[in-house]
């Protein structure tokens, strides 16, 4: 079988590239987490990835900011704080295969939404796939047990945020172009966190300051890159280069900080990985999901 050279420019090395991007970033969050709060790991990555983009938006003008959903802009940017608070706080305590996998499974929070959202319907199929992934996630949780944590939860609740972001970036990309959503979502992700600073500042050393460039440089070339292969491409050939996020963040993992999966965590993440895959590759995902995707 002949592969387009086309694909592998447009759409397998910018997802591939992409998915390492947010791999890095993540263990980048895991080493700082050590001395500073999520809520700032959250402002330091949201200032320099608003540092990054000024520059690319000066050109277009004043006029190509003004906007007639300037609202939903502002509840955009509320929703992917929280995601990325609880998604922080996740990987600062539990491990970073768990936490970047429990945020992963957005699809299928997407596909549950999508009912009362979007009125679409769930068929019999796509039910039994769902109830197959959240009993993987049930795996990753391990309610009853010593490991079931808070921060697994928080964890699990960044993947709920980022679905509720997807869907309404939905609505948002029938009217505004990537780099307006991208700008706005850096300057009110700034603005949240740097409120919350009067009360949780902690003075970065220079690693830690280090350590946050790297993760806002990664967090924007990862977003800048998926985006331009979810522009280019089906969101079905690009969708499941997610999970090679968790597979390099689990290598990271293990070699960084001794982190070392369990079989419940393994048999979670097969089940998660697996209805997350053939939701989007058979075309069964809610629309919601075939998108634009710049969070």
């Amino acid at each position: 079988m002949q592969i387009d050279k086309r694909y592998i420019v447009h759409g397998f090395s910018p997802a591939f590239f992409s998915a390492c991007f947010f791999a890095v970033m993540a263990s980048c969050i895991k080493a700082a987490s050590s001395e500073l709060p999520a809520i700032q790991l959250v402002f330091l990555r949201s200032l320099v990835g608003l540092i990054i983009i000024i520059p690319f938006i000066l050109p277009y003008g004043v006029s190509y900011m003004k906007t007639s959903i300037f609202h939903m802009h502002v509840f955009r940017g509320l929703i992917s704080i929280s995601a990325m608070t609880c998604l922080y706080f996740a990987i600062s305590n539990i491990g970073l295969s768990e936490a970047t996998l429990l945020n992963a499974a957005s699809p299928l929070f997407i596909a549950l939404l999508a009912v009362p959202i979007l009125n679409e319907r769930i068929n019999t199929r796509v039910l039994f796939i769902l109830i197959i992934g959240f009993v993987g996630v049930i795996f990753i949780l391990k309610p009853g047990t010593s490991m079931f944590t808070f921060a697994a939860i928080i964890g699990l609740c960044s993947g709920f945020f980022i679905a509720c972001a997807k869907i309404l970036i939905r609505y948002m990309a029938r009217t505004e172009p990537v780099i307006r959503t991208v700008f706005y979502f850096s300057v009110f992700s700034t603005f949240y966190s740097g409120l919350a600073m009067f009360w949780f500042w902690q003075t970065p050393t220079t690693f830690d300051l280090l350590i946050m460039i790297l993760a806002g440089v990664c967090a924007t070339c990862g977003q800048t890159l998926l985006t331009y292969a979810f522009t280019n491409n089906e969101a079905s050939t690009v969708s499941p280069f997610t999970y090679v996020t968790v597979l390099i963040a689990t290598l990271f993992g293990w070699v960084g900080w001794n982190e070392i999966p369990d079989i419940g965590s393994g048999i979670g993440a097969i089940l998660i990985i697996g209805s997350c895959l053939f939701l989007t590759l058979q075309g069964k995902l809610p629309s919601a999901w075939k998108m634009k995707k710049d969070l």
